[in-house]
């Protein structure tokens, strides 16, 4: 039996997953969202995963370096 978490089919969409299962407070104003929604772009070496907090506007990225 295996016990790897497939919330996604790839480790970005895992990592995507995650981010949004986490419910992090914005780091502006504090507002939990708990629909947040992350949005992922890519460089092709670099992917930054970015949710806008809809109390204030601001953006919170996080980045990977591939």
């Amino acid at each position: 039996m295996s016990t790897t978490n497939r919330s996604g089919s790839t480790p970005f969409a895992r990592l995507r997953a995650h981010l949004e299962a986490s419910r992090a407070a914005c780091p502006a104003c504090g507002f939990e969202d708990p629909e947040a929604e992350w949005r992922a772009t890519t460089t092709g070496r670099r992917i930054a995963y970015r949710h806008r907090c809809p109390s204030c506007d601001a953006v919170d990225e996080r980045a990977l370096t591939l």
